[in-house]
């Protein structure tokens, strides 16, 4: 067999293999790809880099919206860090995690903007959440939990095209009094290949960091220089898949009063005192605006009453007292008509003189 048949005879079998389903050929998977946005208020769009005064303004006690894209995922179950400035030069900066839409940004997670635009969108599927844990740790001699409550904000996760699974308390390192951090281990498991992630980052409130305690107004606002940051880090232990985006002091402007962002209860609908009474159809149909000669109703009294009962006696009715006394009265009739014959009988009338014959 020459060299040229033995290759023909090669790519027959190898494509006859193929499409029997015995042999395949390699297909690469698109590279996992992570991309973070922070939501710029000035602008109302999402920014792929840093805050800062031309671009947003946020109050001490706002949240600064946040969303995370990951593409070329398997399906299946995932981790994720995210990781915060928790002090910038002794100041306390992002004290919490909170819901991404309180404040801003609502209704906005796929706009065309930044670079964490999801391919999932425009049509992003259910969306489910998950509480974010409270933090315990105190810092001066305030706790954060105590600040979350000064707060009233929500603190959920949002996850489209997935699950979360879990959601670590903080851990916090370094120093509160100099540069510190806080950290959260996110497990999450993807359906797609696409997941999308949301959360906020809420700005320290000087009104409680430090004045609850005692102590001088230590805010966000009372930053100064360096800015401080939001990242995510370790998709799945891989280092090469980290972000950072940060705000400059310069976009803190103003403090919001303690609860402000508390979600409003709905209140519970009672039913009216008095209701309005039903419409009586009229006495007489063929003039239905004629004066109604029939008593009215007796109000029912407040609801939930029952109207008060007659006390009056009614003299009871003998058993058979009707037809004894038509018996009665049928006997004294036939009493009445015996004596009446009896006397006509005894006593007969005289009888009238005859009338003369006229003879002519």
């Amino acid at each position: 067999m020459s060299r040229r048949q033995r290759i023909g005879t090669r790519f027959i079998l190898a494509s006859t293999l193929v499409g029997l389903g015995l042999t395949a050929p390699t297909l690469t998977r698109a590279a996992t790809t992570v991309d973070l946005d922070q939501w710029a208020s000035t602008d109302k769009a999402w920014q792929n880099g840093n805050l800062n005064g031309n671009n947003s303004r946020y109050p001490e006690g706002g949240i600064v919206p946040f969303r995370l894209a990951l593409e070329g995922l398997k399906a299946g179950s995932h981790a994720i860090h995210i990781d915060y400035d928790f002090t910038a030069g002794g100041h306390k900066a992002y004290d919490f995690l909170a819901t991404w839409n309180v404040t801003n940004a609502a209704g906005k997670a796929c706009t065309p903007s930044g670079g964490a635009i999801s391919s999932m969108c425009p049509s992003l599927p259910a969306s489910s959440s998950a509480a974010i844990p409270s933090d315990p740790f105190k810092a001066n001699g305030l706790s954060v939990a105590c600040a979350e409550k000064y707060s009233g904000a929500p603190r959920r996760l949002t996850i489209w095209g997935g699950t979360i699974t879990s959601i670590s308390r903080p851990a916090h390192s370094g120093n509160v009094n100099g540069n510190s951090t806080a950290d959260i281990l996110v497990r999450f498991r993807s359906t797609r290949s696409a997941v999308l992630l949301a959360w906020g980052g809420h700005l320290a409130q000087s009104r409680y960091w430090d004045t609850a305690g005692g102590g001088a107004r230590d805010g966000a606002s009372l930053v100064s220089g360096a800015p401080w940051h939001m990242r995510t880090l370790q998709l799945d232990g891989a280092g090469n898949k980290n972000q950072d985006r940060s705000i400059q002091p310069s976009a803190i402007v103003g403090e919001l009063p303690p609860q402000a962002l508390a979600p409003t209860p709905r209140p519970t609908p009672r039913p009216p005192a008095n209701p309005a009474p039903t419409p009586r159809p009229p006495s007489n149909p063929s003039q239905p605006n004629a004066p109604d000669q029939r008593p009215a109703a007796q109000d029912p009294g407040p609801l939930g009453t029952v109207p008060p009962t007659s006390t009056a006696a009614e003299r009871p009715t003998p058993p058979g007292g009707v037809a004894l006394l038509y018996v009665a009265l049928f006997t004294a009739g036939l009493v009445a008509i015996s004596f009446r014959g009896a006397r006509r009988a005894r006593d007969p009338a005289p009888l009238s003189p005859a009338r003369p014959t006229d003879r002519r």
